[in-house]
């Protein structure tokens, strides 16, 4: 009886331990996203057209800011990393828009034809 419980508590650290190395993995969220190279917030400073906040986060999500025009709008993303573009599409939008975009460092251009936005990575 006593080898029994010893290797019941055996058993259990083990699957305990299991349990907490699977924890510490990091794959994305619960959707099945994943991070990419431009999730996370970056900050916009423009004198012609105000500070925006641009946000790309997990799941794909993507949401836009204006601090001085309060505009604030949800939406989502879709990147290609192979061809460096990303296509946004905000609720506020009439239409999606598409990117080029150059990463360097804590630095993101986003580039298309009539636009052209430097961020830095906040």
């Amino acid at each position: 009886m006593k080898k029994f419980t010893k290797r019941l508590a055996l058993l259990l650290c083990l699957v305990m331990l299991a349990t907490m190395l699977t924890a510490c993995g990091d794959d994305g969220d619960s959707k099945g996203g994943s991070a990419d190279e431009i999730t996370g917030t970056w900050k916009q400073t423009d004198e012609v057209n105000g500070n925006w906040t641009w946000t790309f986060s997990d799941g794909k999500k993507a949401r836009l800011q204006g601090e001085t025009t309060g505009f604030d709008s949800n939406g989502t993303y879709e990147l290609d990393e192979a061809n460096k573009k990303v296509k946004v599409t905000l609720d506020n939008w009439s239409d999606t828009k598409e990117y080029t975009y150059t990463l360097n460092g804590n630095t993101l251009d986003l580039n298309e034809t009539y636009s052209n936005f430097h961020l830095e990575k906040q």
